[in-house]
């Protein structure tokens, strides 16, 4: 039975399908990146039963059989997750840019997190295929992959931050205070200390500024 009600809802979305399908995409892409955080979660639970701690192994001890016994796991998880968050910088590009314009450096500051969001996300897609057991010789690629991922993300983070924490009327005040204190010292102590729970929290900083971004973003 086809109510008034139905044949409101059809007509407004065959009026204006862009505006729909951009919804509906804006919500697939939050909800898989809440589902590859997930999915990291429960590979990281799941390989404790193995020996796997985060005091002792690093992010990329779990693509290695040295470690865990289904290291192809940790690979795909990385590949879902760079390929997802590609689009994503896009999003975060035009929200910022119309809303936080008020700084007079702003637009730089959002194309330069752009452009290094877009860097880290390529390289953690590579450290899928650069895993531990294919990390070239004297583990170069894997090296050289992790390195573009992380200083990808953290200087992104750094620059969506300062155009967060300089303009006005901002409602991001603690993310963007979060962004340049929190994660800039913890990248800074694992530059010194490069020890396992410090890249773990420094993971762990990365995808909670992301993943708030996101949501403010996407207003879900």
């Amino acid at each position: 039975m086809i109510t008034k009600q139905k044949v409101e809802s059809f007509e407004v979305i065959r009026e204006n399908p862009p505006k729909f399908l951009l919804g509906r995409l804006e919500k697939a892409l939050f909800y898989c990146c809440v589902g590859y955080i997930t999915l990291l979660i429960v590979n990281v639970l799941f390989s404790s039963f193995f020996g796997f701690s985060l005091t002792t192994n690093y992010i990329s001890d779990l693509g290695s059989r040295n470690f865990i016994p289904f290291p192809y796991v940790h690979d795909l998880i990385c590949l879902f997750g760079g390929i997802v968050s590609l689009p994503v910088n896009f999003f975060v590009r035009q929200k910022l840019k119309v809303v936080y314009k008020s700084s007079k450096h702003s637009i730089l500051f959002v194309e330069c997190g752009v452009a290094l969001g877009i860097v880290g996300n390529v390289g953690y897609i590579f450290l899928g295929v650069f895993s531990l057991d294919r990390a070239g010789p004297g583990q170069l690629f894997h090296g050289v992959t992790a390195l573009i991922s992380f200083v990808g993300y953290v200087i992104s983070i750094f620059f969506y931050s300062l155009n967060i924490f300089l303009s006005h009327k901002c409602k991001l005040k603690n993310l963007g205070a979060f962004g340049l204190i929190v994660l800039g010292s913890l990248m800074v102590l694992y530059f010194i200390f490069s020890i396992p729970l410090i890249e773990w929290f420094l993971l762990s900083s990365i995808l909670t500024f992301l993943l708030l971004l996101n949501y403010y973003v996407f207003k879900l």
